[in-house]
């Protein structure tokens, strides 16, 4: 009897525990985390294979960056003054200057922030 007991209780506690990692996975990061690092660049350029996807982000004009060429992350979003941008108007946004997410332990993009000035490019265009 407590052979099973004790077996039941594991398997709540071992539960439980996927249960805090899931859903740490999904909370927003902050660059008060550590693990996360904002770089400002006068120009921001997305390098996109034949099939579309980004496979290089270069930079020029960022005093904090480390390079002048980053790695995307799988999980790469792009947004033009905070609003998605679909992948298909990423071509149209390289040049602008931009904020970039960086994962402080790989050094790969997360986020890439387009701005515009105002009455400039759009998303939906």
């Amino acid at each position: 009897m407590n052979r099973n007991r004790s077996i039941k209780v594991g398997m709540v506690v071992s539960m439980l525990s996927l249960f805090s990692l899931a859903s740490n996975a999904d909370e927003p990061r902050s660059m008060l985390d550590g693990d996360v690092e904002a770089a400002e660049a006068s120009v921001v350029e997305m390098v996109t294979n034949s099939s579309g996807e980004v496979v290089q982000i270069r930079v020029e004009g960022c005093e904090t960056c480390s390079s002048e060429r980053y790695l995307p992350s799988r999980e790469l979003s792009v947004s033009l003054s905070g609003q998605p941008v679909p992948a298909g108007r990423l071509v149209g946004l390289s040049g602008l200057s931009g904020t970039l997410t960086l994962n402080a332990n790989s050094g790969m993009v997360q986020r890439v922030d387009f701005w515009r000035e105002r009455g400039g490019v759009r998303v939906d265009q």
